[in-house]
């Protein structure tokens, strides 16, 4: 997928601001119903659109982004169907000379709250574990289906195979270990389906005052995986990367055993006793997401996280808390 750096890397019929809010105010118009009051650029830009905040005549309030590739917009129905309001519904606004160009535009409604990093400023460790709390209950609503088999058979497998050939002296360490999963994809594919985000982090979780998850954004690459291999991200929920390595704060474990308690209290008994009584198995699924997180695979290239890489010895040592009882969560 193509970077779009500054306005300049999109095609010329919108390579300034004010061309961008002429087309905005065409296409609200148009698709909405609305008239355009007041067009705001966001704080943050993403790295593959361009993004603006509108309110519209009738108080509705619209995140429009225009990009260079298409939206895969299942991907998003699928999430909101499970999770609720908390992930953005979408709505393709299509013009036949912006897709000359190679252009998409697409309106979201935007949802309450500030990004993670910023809404948990001055909360201290009770936030972190509040946010926790609050993922584990919104994810809890992810089962989609009774098994994995073609997520595992599709995405997870060509994602190993692609980590595997890789000749990148980054990866050779964790071949073995990636080889044994590999040959456990059979049992994998018993896990329940569950919603999976690509990159769930700071920037794409949004959060109240009270530090509950009030918006789940950004659900572009995202597909759904195998229950515990889409936790794979658990360390950088309850622990955080500074200066290029990972800590775990003193209220870790609290954190993260506040995610896994209310991920398993609040989806259905059924589900959870299942998934209890293979823990072994979401236990391996959970390791095998953290190699996959940090390896990922986009455009046919396996790539390396730099800052994880570095990490990634301790994170597969991490226990899940429902086998480790009270031992620390890594071992030394």
């Amino acid at each position: 997928m193509p970077e779009i750096t500054c306005d300049k890397d999109l095609p010329k019929l919108l390579d300034t601001p004010t061309k961008q809010v002429k087309w905005v105010k065409k296409l609200v118009l148009k698709y909405l119903g609305s008239p355009v009051d007041r067009v705001d650029r966001p704080p943050m830009q993403g790295m593959f659109s361009r993004t603006l905040f509108l309110v519209l005549k009738d108080k509705r309030e619209i995140v429009q982004q225009f990009r260079t590739e298409p939206l895969d917009l299942n991907i998003f129905k699928t999430a909101r169907d499970a999770l609720g309001p908390v992930v953005p519904n979408v709505i393709a606004l299509e013009d036949e000379e912006l897709l000359a160009q190679g252009v998409w535009a697409y309106s979201f409604n935007l949802l309450p709250g500030k990004m993670w990093f910023k809404g948990i400023a001055g909360k201290g460790a009770q936030g972190r574990i509040a946010i926790n709390r609050s993922l584990g209950s919104v994810l809890s609503n992810g089962y989609l289906a009774d098994d994995s088999d073609k997520a595992v058979s599709g995405r997870v497998q060509s994602h190993i195979e692609a980590i595997l050939s890789s000749p990148q002296e980054d990866i050779k360490p964790y071949k073995d270990q990636l080889q044994g999963f590999y040959n456990k994809l059979k049992q994998f594919k018993k896990l329940p389906l569950w919603v999976s985000h690509y990159d769930l982090n700071e920037v794409n979780v949004l959060i109240d005052e009270d530090c509950n998850i009030t918006g789940l954004i950004d659900w572009e690459l995202s597909t759904p995986l195998p229950f515990g291999v889409c936790f794979g991200r658990i360390h950088t929920y309850a622990g955080e990367y500074s200066e290029g390595k990972f800590h775990v704060p003193d209220e870790f474990e609290d954190a993260e055993r506040a995610f896994w308690d209310a991920l398993f209290d609040n989806m259905p008994k059924d589900i959870s006793r299942k998934l209890k009584s293979e823990i072994n198995l979401v236990q391996d699924a959970v390791i095998l997401g953290t190699i996959l997180n940090c390896f990922p695979f986009e455009n046919g290239e396996v790539l390396v996280g730099k800052v994880s890489s570095r990490s990634l010895p301790k994170l597969l040592t991490y226990q899940l808390p429902f086998i480790r009882g009270q031992e620390p969560p890594y071992r030394d």
